[in-house]
């Protein structure tokens, strides 16, 4: 790994992609000089991430951020910090903007003044709105249907005209561990199914392109490292399988796990892409190594991490 005695930030450092990828990287021992910082405070309970520098910064507040990255003289930044939920954003779109719109503006802006620094932006599956070719390729025409997917959007918009040394990583539907969104379908559904509840579908024929945490975590230390070492300058790729899998077959799995559960199905919300599949071949290519983990090896991991915490 080419990280040794770089300076590396992550925004939205105690989220559920942030911290599970500073984990991953103290756990390899990769090298660098680790930073962190999010709008939330640092829990007692990280001890793996004591290594971090960790500051308690809101990226919506232009100067403190703009301040703490020129102070800093990072060599590459890896901007995680979002408003990460659809239905959220929808609910608060004036968070959204000021987060997901100004926050990325006001952290290219600072990265742009240092042009040996380097940028990962975290974008998502949600730029592509209702598309009618599957699988979905990059070069897609981009027609967001939500305020989420607009925002993510312009941010992309943002690094590439700001930032030289940029990758944007378009996410879909990241699962796989205890630092996920308990609202997120996955999380819910296999929580719920655990204490025998009832799973709520929003809809339920929607067809989804899932992507484990660890895959999404290796790809986003590969292109760290391959921007360190120049292999690549400007680059926006999918980080997913591209298999899509029908939001039932969640349900399928989890009774397969000999769960028993209640299904309630409500009607589909409007907000809500009804069918994404990805074109995987860019990433694989580029990712050497990658082996996607199956939804049903997925859900059977985060069963285990649930039913080990619930012991604890």
């Amino acid at each position: 790994m080419s990280l040794k005695n770089k300076k590396i930030l992550v925004t939205g450092a105690l989220g559920f992609i942030g911290r599970t990828l500073l984990e991953t990287l103290i756990e390899q021992d990769c090298g660098a000089e680790l930073y962190g910082i999010d709008i939330k405070k640092f829990p007692e309970n990280a001890e793996k991430l004591r290594s971090v520098h960790f500051e308690n910064i809101d990226i919506r507040d232009e100067d403190k951020i703009k301040s703490y990255i020129r102070k800093n003289h990072f060599d590459g930044i890896v901007h995680l910090a979002a408003v990460s939920r659809v239905a959220v954003a929808e609910e608060d779109k004036k968070k959204c903007i000021d987060t997901n719109y100004k926050g990325t503006k006001y952290i290219a802006e600072a990265v742009s003044e240092n042009p040996d620094s380097w940028m990962i932006f975290g974008s998502s599956r949600e730029v592509y709105g209702e598309q009618e070719k599957f699988p979905v390729s990059e070069d897609a025409e981009l027609l967001p249907l939500n305020i989420y997917g607009f925002y993510k959007l312009e941010g992309e918009r943002i690094v590439r005209g700001n930032v030289k040394k940029h990758v944007i990583l378009r996410f879909s539907n990241v699962y796989g561990n205890e630092y996920d969104i308990p609202e997120r379908v996955i999380p819910k559904f296999t929580a719920t199914a655990l204490e025998g509840g009832e799973l709520v579908l929003e809809g339920g024929e929607q067809i989804i392109d899932f992507t484990h945490i660890d895959d999404t975590v290796f790809a986003i230390i590969q292109c760290m490292s391959a921007l360190e070492k120049n292999e690549i300058m400007q680059k926006t790729m999918h980080i997913l399988p591209g298999i899509g899998r029908n939001i039932t077959d969640i349900i399928d799995i989890l009774r397969s796990n000999g769960l028993n559960f209640s299904v309630k199905r409500n009607a589909p919300r409007s907000y809500d892409v009804q069918k994404f599949i990805g074109d995987s071949k860019k990433c694989r290519d580029f990712l050497k190594g990658i082996s996607f983990t199956d939804l049903e090896t997925g859900i059977q991991k985060l069963i285990e991490i649930y039913q080990s915490k619930k012991r604890k």
